[in-house]
Formats: structure tokens, C-alpha cells, sequence
């Protein structure tokens, strides 16, 4: 979970350092169909809160938004976001 970061401000829609954001992990598959139906059960799901990016394991970072630079801004403030928290261990 990432919370209580003011980069956290740097993803579209998000105004507050205090909220919190999951990225979900997913194995990495040749199995592409089966992937997508995954990564579909997620973000579709009744519960699910808007989220901006998912990890495939051992693969990397799949993120999205309006248009290439806010792609890129969401790339660079997780990338950031990442390295703080493995640095704090």
C-alpha cells in the first residue's frame, strides 16, 4: 500500500497525500488471454478503487492515462514511489 506520500498527488484524480493506493502484482504468463481475464477480475471488480498501474512479476510496470505525458508522469511518480518504500525497507 502507498500511503501518506505527497507524490501520491502526482497520479490523475488523486488530491490528498493521505490516500492510499494499491498496484496489484500479477505473475507473468505467455498465456495473454488468461492474463487479460485477470487483470479484468481486478479493476472490474464491485470493490475495486480506481487505480493507475499494475505490476507483472518480473516483467515491470503497465501504467495508463489521458495521453502520453500523463502516462509518463504517472511512470516517473511511481518509479519514485517505489524506491522510497524499498529504501525504508
Amino acid at each position: 500500500m502507498l500511503d501518506d506520500f505527497e507524490m501520491l498527488k502526482g497520479l490523475t484524480g488523486i488530491e490528498s497525500h493521505r490516500a492510499g493506493l494499491r498496484i496489484p502484482i500479477f505473475d507473468n504468463t505467455q498465456d495473454i488471454p488468461s492474463l487479460a481475464a485477470q487483470v479484468q477480475r481486478i479493476f472490474n471488480h464491485p470493490s475495486a478503487t480506481p487505480s493507475h498501474a499494475f505490476l507483472l512479476r518480473r516483467h515491470g510496470l503497465y501504467t495508463w492515462g489521458r495521453d502520453i505525458l500523463d502516462a509518463k508522469r504517472h511512470v516517473e511518480t511511481l518509479e519514485f514511489l517505489f524506491e522510497v518504500v524499498i529504501r525504508e525497507g
